[in-house]
């Protein structure tokens, strides 16, 4: 499905792919700073709703009508941008473990036609673990919910079981490779009953976060997110950077790759600072009070 938005008789445009609906406040905050800049832009937005193929299919014809940059908000997206195209430029805006995908040499002279927004949400597995120990000191079991084949997950689930040595927290392990494996998930919570669930970066995961969460939610179970905009749709806490931030800082980097920046020489960029959030209506009912100092530390969504 594409998405216009913009248009002008001597038009510029760029392209976006975005695998479903738990990525699309990057491309929210993309759009609005690119339109403060580029009224006149032509923004062509693919929703692949989840299908590789989709994707590849709008990166391949929006390559073909001229598309100056194509912005992926991911790691799928950015796979079935390179399968799909040949020629222009790739920004990713949101991507885990960027040397671990390949798609770029070197963070700092990426050294191809990619390059884009690390958002370190792989490196920060643990320190969100470790966050919400802080604040629930009594935690022991935390179900760890992961899709195997996304490439940056061996690397999360290395931070996370140092951390949980460290911590003194049993993992319980949950592979998601479809979304009909939620299904799955009320047997995993009952024994051993963990006191919390942690998700790592996932197109799946994150493209069904209502329904996780709303499974969660009826076992009595927390949700560990990745950032503001999952606590805001009913994770208890979250530590990353927001996904409006990450689309703001890629489109000052499309902005270069407009004025003819080569991407090949575009450093990766990292955001500046996670952010810690805390979400009360989420745990509120679930009868949970977080440290006092953690809470007076943390944002809420």
């Amino acid at each position: 499905m594409l998405l216009l938005i913009g248009c002008s008789r001597q038009e510029t445009r760029v392209g976006v792919l975005v695998s479903g609906p738990g990525r699309m406040e990057r491309v929210t905050g993309l759009v609005q700073a690119l339109k403060e800049n580029y009224p006149e832009l032509r923004i062509d937005i693919c929703n692949g709703q989840g299908s590789p193929a989709h994707l590849q299919r709008c990166a391949r014809e929006l390559e073909s009508q001229g598309a100056r940059v194509l912005v992926t908000v991911g790691g799928i997206e950015t796979q079935s941008a390179l399968a799909g195209t040949h020629r222009v430029p790739i920004l990713y805006v949101g991507l885990a473990a960027s040397l671990d995908w390949g798609f770029v040499k070197d963070l700092r002279a990426p050294g191809g036609r990619v390059s884009g927004v690390d958002n370190g949400y792989a490196e920060l597995t643990g320190k969100r673990l470790e966050w919400w120990v802080r604040a629930f000191p009594e935690t022991r079991r935390v179900l760890v919910l992961y899709q195997p084949e996304v490439i940056p997950t061996p690397r999360a689930l290395a931070h996370l079981e140092r951390a949980s040595e460290t911590l003194g927290v049993a993992l319980i392990r949950f592979p998601v490779q479809s979304a009909e494996d939620l299904v799955r998930l009320k047997s995993a919570l009952n024994s051993p009953r963990p006191n919390a669930a942690l998700i790592l970066p996932s197109h799946i995961l994150e493209n069904h976060l209502d329904s996780l969460i709303a499974r969660l939610n009826e076992a009595g179970i927390p949700l560990i997110g990745l950032n503001r905009e999952q606590t805001r749709r009913g994770a208890a806490l979250a530590f990353g950077a927001s996904n409006r931030a990450l689309g703001r800082q890629g489109a000052r980097m499309v902005a270069k790759l407009l004025a003819g920046y080569p991407v090949a020489a575009l450093p990766v960029e990292r955001p500046d600072l996670p952010e810690l959030t805390l979400n009360p209506r989420a745990l509120g009912p679930l009868g949970l009070s977080p440290a006092p100092w953690v809470l007076d530390l943390a944002q809420t969504p």
